[in-house]
């Protein structure tokens, strides 16, 4: 992600977004565990 500048703000990767589904399956009930089943 950049802003207007094109200066870095933020990014996104496997890793990233593995945390962001962790805790949103933490926070409907589901358990941080859950992400799991969709990974090999």
């Amino acid at each position: 992600y950049v802003d207007p500048q094109g200066n870095a703000t933020g990014y996104d990767d496997v890793f990233t977004r593995i945390e962001k589904y962790r805790a949103h399956f933490e926070n409907v009930g589901l358990g941080a565990d859950y992400v799991k089943r969709f990974m090999r």
